[in-house]
């Protein structure tokens, strides 16, 4: 049997607590105890919250990462233009001070 997605041990989740709202008065009368269905909800409402947080920070960082990829292509065609530059200007002896080996 595969694992068990999030989403489907959430659902899951609001099924039992349903289900344990319905028949409260038989499992209470059978041991359960009297905050069973608030805790069920309480913690439903939690994961829920936490997930939609989580996945607005997964968007975020994909856009910085997105960001972030962007600047570093960038910087490196500027470093090649630079590179081929001073290649041109200096001879290779000081290419070093520029942090070009030879």
């Amino acid at each position: 049997m595969g694992r068990v997605t999030f989403a489907q041990s959430l659902t899951d989740a609001r099924l039992m607590a349903d289900a344990v709202k319905a028949n409260e008065e038989k499992l209470l009368a059978n041991g359960m105890p009297k905050d069973t269905v608030e805790v069920l909800e309480s913690a439903i409402a939690d994961l829920s919250k936490l997930d939609t947080e989580q996945e607005k920070l997964k968007a975020e960082l994909k856009a910085k990462t997105a960001s972030l990829e962007a600047r570093s292509a960038d910087l490196a065609q500027v470093m090649t233009a630079t590179r081929q530059r001073v290649k041109l200007v200096f001879d290779k002896e000081q290419w070093k001070e520029f942090g070009i080996q030879a």
